[in-house]
């Protein structure tokens, strides 16, 4: 891949963050950590609202032809659970959770956001 297009796609992936983040608070969320890290593992943003910790993995696509959500593999969610778990023991006492995928497709100036509260159960429970 070229520089510049990998500069572009970091920045867009910030972006679709930020959006991420922008969302959240609008809906009365607090957000605890932006590019939480654990190990090797990454939690693009956590956020919380009353009793519930909420992980949300930001996805961003430029294509139209795969929507973002579609990029969240199992091995991602695996991860994900992994990084919750650290995460939730570190905290006092008992939170509810649950994990939501932040999906946006387009461009910075023309761009489409999906939300999937509660997209999947830990696969680590299963």
């Amino acid at each position: 891949m070229k520089k510049e297009n990998k500069l572009r796609d970091l920045a867009f992936g910030k972006f679709a963050e930020d959006k991420a983040a922008e969302f959240y608070i609008s809906k009365g969320y607090a957000i605890k950590e932006r590019n939480w890290r654990h190990h090797r593992i990454e939690i693009d943003i956590i956020a919380q609202t009353g009793n519930i910790i909420v992980f949300v993995e930001v996805k961003a696509r430029s294509g139209r032809d795969m929507s973002a959500a579609d990029a969240v593999t199992l091995d991602k969610m695996k991860s994900m659970a992994r990084g919750a778990d650290a995460y939730l023991k570190s905290l006092q006492g008992d939170f509810e959770y649950r994990y939501d995928i932040f999906a946006l497709t387009g461009d910075f100036d023309d761009y489409s956001v999906e939300v999937f509260e509660d997209a999947f159960v830990s696969p680590l429970l299963r």
